[in-house]
């Protein structure tokens, strides 16, 4: 899968850079932080895999490096579901072509949506788009449905807009799902996102102490549970060891069997 910044994007628009070979036959892509992945991701990735293998698109994603939530509501953000590596796995498995990688900002935030769009189909070959009926776009947001269908069919884009994906009444989100795992319902966000729960502990500093090992919660970018113990599975290079969390007010803390056990920690996957 290849992977473009924005900046890459941008040169490509104003010829300062060539566009890969890919985009030649025109690109169909959905657009999003896709914190998780979740189900109601999945209908998005499928239209777009769909109508690359009908229409010989290459099929990709925009996204984040982060969500967006975090850049609009620092003080108050609970954190990603996922980190961009897993985002970026996922996007593998999907068959997604290539990711075009955005690092939100003020600056980027000021870009009017036709602006955006008219980027897209210029560099990328933008000939169709899937989002949520929900998705909006541009500065303050004022690029929604309407308006990018409008767009669309000026510009020879054809615009899907699936119905969302429900969980009981509710319709899947990053936000529901992400209300599940801080009150530690991990039952429910399972059944959301499509699989377990899980940390990316690339990056983590794990502290071991006799036969425990413990990791600052503000190490962590994705959201964690509430003060408790959680059963999980302790992803190792090459093995999986079924071990208890305890979320603590400052701090996760993993019980091991006996000392040394786990060497290098991958990942924590709720269970």
């Amino acid at each position: 899968m290849l992977i473009l910044t924005w900046t890459q994007i941008e040169r490509i628009f104003t010829e300062k850079e060539q566009g890969p070979d890919i985009f030649s036959g025109g690109s169909a892509v959905t657009i999003g932080s896709f914190d998780g992945p979740h189900m109601g991701h999945e209908v998005l990735f499928n239209a777009v895999c769909e109508a690359s293998r009908s229409n010989g698109y290459a099929p990709g994603v925009i996204t984040f490096t982060h969500s967006v939530g975090e850049f609009k509501r620092p003080e108050s953000y609970e954190g990603d579901l996922s980190t961009l590596a897993q985002r970026l796995d996922v996007f593998r498995e999907k068959g997604m072509a290539f990711t075009v990688v955005i690092d939100f900002s003020a600056e980027f935030s000021k870009m009017k949506g036709q602006d955006f769009f008219y980027i897209l189909r210029k560099s990328c070959g933008l000939k169709f788009l899937a989002e949520g009926k929900d998705f909006r776009c541009g500065y303050r947001g004022t690029f929604g449905m309407k308006e990018i269908l409008d767009y669309s069919v000026c510009n020879g884009i054809t615009a899907q807009f699936p119905e969302p994906v429900l969980y009981g009444s509710s319709r899947i989100s990053s936000s529901l799902i992400r209300s599940c795992i801080i009150r530690g319902d991990f039952s429910s966000a399972a059944k959301m996102l499509g699989h377990n729960y899980t940390l990316d502990c690339s990056e983590t500093v794990w502290k071991c102490e006799d036969s425990q090992f413990t990791a600052e919660r503000h190490s962590f970018l994705q959201a964690l549970p509430a003060d408790g113990t959680y059963d999980v599975v302790a992803i190792l290079p090459e093995s999986r060891i079924h071990l208890s969390l305890s979320a603590e007010p400052h701090f996760l803390r993993l019980e091991v069997p006996y000392e040394n056990t786990l060497s290098c920690i991958k990942a924590v996957e709720f269970i």
